[in-house]
C-alpha cells in the first residue's frame, strides 16, 4: 500500500503558503513622530535611528513586578526567534523616566540577561516619552497623577508595536503565543521587503 505522506507533505505546504503575507498585507497605522530620547549606554536614539530597520518596540518599566517582566520575557524569546532576520530590532520604552536611568537601565538588562546587539531601552524627559509613546505609538501610559501617587504600578500598553524601517507603525500584537506568531509572521513579511544594502 502505497504511502499518503508525501501528498499529505504537499497539502501542508500549500496551506502555509496560503497563510504567509507579504509586506502590502500589513497596513500602515501610523508614523512616528521627531522625538529625543538616550539608550542605556547614553546614546541617542531618535526616529532617525529607527528609520533603515524594523523594531519591536515595547512599554514596561525597570521595577515593574506585573506585566513588565512577561513583555520582556516575550521579547527575548522573540529576539532569539528571528535571529536570521538582520534588519529586525527591538526597543523598550520606559515610562518611568523619573527612577529609569541609563545606569538604571544597563543594570536591569545584565540582570535579565538581554542581548544588546539588537535590543535598546530608551529613557528621556517625561515630556518626550508622552509625546512619542501617546502621539506616536499611540498606546496609553499613566497620568502625572497616578505616579505622584506613588503607585507601585504604572498604567501603561501591554502590547507590542511593529514599526517598519519608515519609522511607521504597522501594528499592535497581544503578548501571548498567537498575538507573537502574528507579529513574528507580519515582522518577516515586512523583513522581505527592506532593502538588502541597508
Amino acid at each position: 500500500m502505497r504511502s499518503n505522506a508525501p501528498i499529505l507533505g504537499l497539502f501542508a505546504l500549500l496551506a502555509l503558503g496560503c497563510t504567509k503575507k507579504s509586506a502590502e498585507d500589513v497596513p500602515v497605522l501610523g508614523q512616528l513622530p521627531e522625538f529625543a530620547l538616550v539608550d542605556q549606554d547614553e546614546q541617542p536614539f531618535s526616529r532617525d535611528t529607527m528609520e533603515g530597520d524594523l523594531w519591536v518596540s515595547a512599554f514596561v518599566f525597570t521595577h515593574c513586578r506585573s506585566t513588565c517582566p512577561r513583555l520582556t520575557a516575550h521579547m527575548k524569546g522573540l529576539q532569539t526567534r528571528v535571529a536570521d532576520v538582520p534588519s529586525a530590532n527591538f526597543v523598550s520604552v520606559s515610562v518611568d523616566p523619573r527612577n529609569d536611568t541609563p545606569e538604571v537601565i544597563k543594570a536591569y538588562m545584565a540582570k535579565n540577561d538581554l542581548d544588546e546587539r539588537n535590543w535598546r531601552f530608551v529613557t528621556g524627559e517625561e515630556a518626550a516619552i508622552r509625546h512619542v509613546v501617546v502621539e506616536g505609538f499611540k498606546v496609553p501610559i499613566g497620568d502625572e497623577d497616578s505616579r505622584a501617587a506613588g503607585a507601585d504600578d504604572i498604567m501603561h500598553s501591554n502590547s507590542f508595536v511593529l514599526v517598519d524601517d519608515r519609522a511607521q507603525v504597522r501594528g499592535y500584537y497581544r503578548a501571548n503565543n498567537d498575538g507573537i506568531e502574528d507579529l513574528e509572521r507580519d515582522l518577516r513579511a515586512l523583513a522581505a521587503a527592506v532593502p538588502s544594502e541597508r
